[in-house]
């Protein structure tokens, strides 16, 4: 796991000659070119996993030894070693805090883009999330996955927009929610299941991952017993809301002539995030022409007006939508049949 310029990694050696796996594991953190030492930063009697986050985070959770372990996860910070340690302790959190309840049932964890917040998936209370910056718990406004879904997975897209999670459900109920990773943007999560004995029926423990671009998320699920493993791409564009262009409609169309197009973009849901304008590009033949932007009235109606070509003929408009921060975007293709102008009359004397 690479966080502050150092890797570090896990290890758990075998206790003895016969293999054994009962053995003190570490820390450790590896040596680099500009002079940083290997060595173990961190001795553990369980299974422990690593995460990293921006500006140097790293979280370090054991997993659960028996029912009534408590697990301490921690979250700490790279330093350069000034004072001789390198790790900055921030904070630590037990999940059964009163001693009573079970304790961190760890699957996986992951940062926010800001570091501002650690998500945990918990075998037994779903998604928790904890202060980055002091491991306190902090509310979860987030839709949670469905009930009886034990959480596996979770996992931040590097861009700060998306936040999946990933889960082990039954039947046809909901595997991965995919949602904004701001909670206040009100969108239900877009659910996927994953009941196929050709596509697998759960996701696996730390098992998702998004893009550096934040536009593909990348899961892994298994089936039931865990023989088999999908890779599968989702792309987070599924999530947005939907546009479209809609009741447009046009005046007549007469070759060099003026020609005004109108019609409606209908934004599902949210608010946009900018004042929307629709994109329009004029196909003549083979001359391809760039008209202005067109801006989108508060009720979402617009009106294109330009001047036909001067031929009679076949002229398409390409009008679009590029989308904004919440809708998709969309398109919508205008094909006009112009016709000739009339002759005018001659006048003549009697």
């Amino acid at each position: 796991m690479h966080t502050g310029g150092r890797l570090f990694f896990t290890s758990r050696p075998a206790a003895d000659p016969g293999g054994c796996t009962d053995g003190r594991g570490t820390v450790g953190v590896a040596a680099t070119g500009e002079g940083g030492t290997a060595g173990t930063v961190m001795y553990s009697g369980a299974r422990t996993h690593l995460e990293a986050g921006p500006g140097g985070l790293l979280a370090i959770a054991p997993e659960k030894s028996s029912p009534t372990d408590d697990p301490d996860l921690g979250i700490y910070r790279v330093t350069d070693e000034a004072d001789g340690n390198l790790l900055d302790f921030l904070g630590e959190r037990r999940f059964a805090e009163d001693g009573t309840g079970e304790g961190m049932d760890f699957r996986d964890a992951d940062f926010a883009a800001d570091g501002s917040v650690l998500a945990v998936a918990d075998g037994t209370r779903g998604t928790v999330l904890l202060d980055g910056r002091d491991a306190r718990f902090l509310d979860n406004h987030y839709a949670p996955l469905p009930a009886g879904v034990a959480a596996t997975a979770v996992a931040f897209s590097p861009d700060g927009k998306w936040f999946a999670q990933g889960g082990a459900a039954s039947g046809d109920t909901a595997d991965l929610t995919l949602a904004f990773a701001d909670p206040s943007i009100e969108r239900q999560p877009l659910r996927i299941s994953f009941e196929d004995e050709a596509a697998g029926h759960r996701v696996v423990p730390r098992g998702m991952e998004f893009s550096g671009d934040g536009e593909q998320l990348f899961v892994v699920t298994s089936n039931e017993d865990g023989s088999k493993f999908w890779l599968h791409t989702i792309y987070t564009r599924q999530a947005l809301a939907p546009s479209r262009l809609v009741d447009v409609t046009h005046g007549p169309a007469v070759a060099g002539g003026p020609f005004r197009v109108s019609g409606r973009l209908d934004l599902d849901g949210l608010a946009p995030t900018q004042a929307p304008r629709i994109t329009v590009q004029r196909l003549n033949g083979l001359e391809v022409s760039d008209l202005p932007p067109v801006p989108v009235a508060d009720d979402g109606t617009f009106v294109l007006e330009d001047v036909l070509p001067d031929r009679a003929g076949n002229v398409q408009y390409v009008l679009g939508y590029a989308g904004d921060e919440v809708h998709y975007l969309s398109e919508y293709w205008l094909v006009v049949d112009t016709v000739e102008a009339p002759d005018p009359v001659a006048r003549t004397g009697r």
